[in-house]
């Protein structure tokens, strides 16, 4: 007798029951709670105000420091030293009115300060100091007056050394301090002395790398910047500043010892300009207006020209010399102000539901319309709310807010947890903290904020 083969065409049935049932359910579990869906965003033309950038005004002067975020410390070595070892912390807080900027979430631009001119006669430097070496000329030039020391001094080099090691101890304590202005040499610590009208110059190339590494050695949670692209500015990935801002000669010259290098002459070997085309995607540009011409020229029939030179030379600070008294709230100086540094907004929001872990992927499109990007990485996180509006979770945003270029886009992607909770309903907000969550950055976004956090979307339920 013939034996009957069974039939498999039930267990093939069953397959493509389950198979289709599986498709059935790839597609209506996120289209029965509309979880897959695209929401695109247009940038806001609000002003945003955001933190470490803008003008950065004299912290000496409570007044014009009043609506800026940062604040600027040109401290005098006389004022820091003022006898042989002491260091003199109080003065430095009661002239600069540091607790009260620190309560207040702003940041500081802070130079080291040997040769300010001004009155004739005067000295910058300690008088312990002057006693003990002697060496240096008191000028008086079209600059001003006042007295630029002997910076090759092995003594003065020692003294110096050891007074922005206890400065950068002080600043080291938190994250007031976020750009130092590599100062020290030369009028207004700007590396260079008006050789024309008979000042010496600045000492040789290996000297001058000796005062860069008093700063560099120090300081440890701020920016450096140096006035002009010196080999060690490159060497060390530091920023640049220009304080001839608003100068188109000025800026222009500077922009091109930045594109093709060059050299400075000193009292021995020259200090070489390095190419650092590219500097300011990694590392800050500041600096101040020119003293050229009045301010109210700068914010006038110069005003078009000053914002190109700021957009060129991708500026997140302007101080100290910035509007002051009623041109501080006028019209062009808001402008000015808004064009200085980074702008970050979502332009896109995508939501795809995997069926895999029953989560939500959350892709986000950010992009930065400013002309710099922020130098530090602050935490992005992104919170989740329910129906009720009680905050049920939160995840970390994989991004790096520094590397976010001008003109250019990063796309994260965070998974939320679909739960019964969220199936009822949900919102998405979008947070960017300092690492203390003491302040916070706006985005460039027409969205609802609460407590710092954009309220980006919002789910129904079914």
């Amino acid at each position: 007798m013939a034996q009957r083969r069974s039939s498999k065409a039930p267990y093939i049935v069953i397959l493509l029951l389950g198979a289709a049932i599986a498709g059935l359910l790839l597609y209506i579990v996120p289209y029965r709670y509309q979880l897959n869906h695209t929401e695109v965003y247009q940038e806001s033309d609000d002003s945003l105000d955001n933190p470490l950038t803008g003008y950065a005004p004299n912290a000496e002067s409570v007044e014009e420091c009043q609506d800026s975020k940062l604040v600027y410390i040109g401290i005098p070595w006389s004022l820091w030293e003022p006898a042989e070892g002491e260091y003199d912390i109080e003065a430095l807080e009661e002239t600069f009115h540091i607790q009260r900027w620190k309560e207040e979430n702003k940041h500081a631009v802070l130079r080291f300060l040997c040769d300010v001119p001004g009155e004739a006669g005067h000295m910058d430097i300690p008088a312990w100091l002057y006693d003990r070496t002697r060496d240096g000329t008191f000028y008086e030039t079209s600059y001003g007056g006042g007295y630029s020391p002997d910076y090759s001094n092995e003594y003065f080099q020692e003294r110096h050394s050891m007074a922005l090691e206890a400065l950068a101890e002080y600043f080291n304590e938190d994250d007031f301090l976020a750009y130092v202005e590599l100062g020290s040499l030369g009028h207004w610590g700007e590396w260079h002395t008006n050789t024309d009208e008979g000042v010496p110059p600045l000492p040789d190339a290996q000297i001058c790398w000796e005062y860069v590494l008093d700063y560099s050695d120090n300081f440890h949670n701020a920016r450096l910047l140096m006035r002009r692209n010196y080999v060690m500015a490159a060497d060390g990935g530091m920023g640049l500043f220009n304080d001839m801002t608003g100068s188109a000669a000025d800026t222009e010259e500077w922009m091109d010892w930045i594109a093709r290098g060059g050299s400075f002459e000193t009292a021995g070997a020259d200090l070489t300009y390095e190419p650092m085309p590219d500097f300011w995607k990694s590392a800050p540009s500041g600096g101040e207006f020119t003293s050229m011409y009045p301010m109210e020229e700068l914010l006038g029939e110069r005003l078009q020209e000053t914002i190109q030179m700021i957009r060129d030379t991708h500026m997140s600070f302007i101080g100290p010399k910035c509007p002051e008294g009623s041109l501080k709230d006028s019209a062009a100086s808001e402008i000015i102000r808004e064009e200085l540094g980074y702008r970050y907004y979502i332009s896109q929001m995508q939501t795809q539901y995997s069926f895999t872990d029953s989560s939500i992927q959350v892709e986000l499109t950010w992009e930065n319309s400013g002309i710099a990007p922020i130098y530090w990485d602050w935490p992005v996180t992104m919170y989740v709310y329910d129906r009720d509006g009680e905050l049920s979770y939160w995840e970390s945003v994989d991004i790096h807010l520094s590397e976010l270029l001008p003109g250019e886009q990063i796309v994260t992607v965070t998974s939320i947890p679909f739960t019964d909770r969220f199936r009822q309903g949900y919102r998405v907000g979008i947070g960017i903290t300092d690492p203390d969550e003491m302040e916070t950055i706006r985005l460039a976004m027409d969205v609802e904020m609460e407590d710092g956090i954009h309220m980006i979307y919002e789910y129904s339920g079914d």
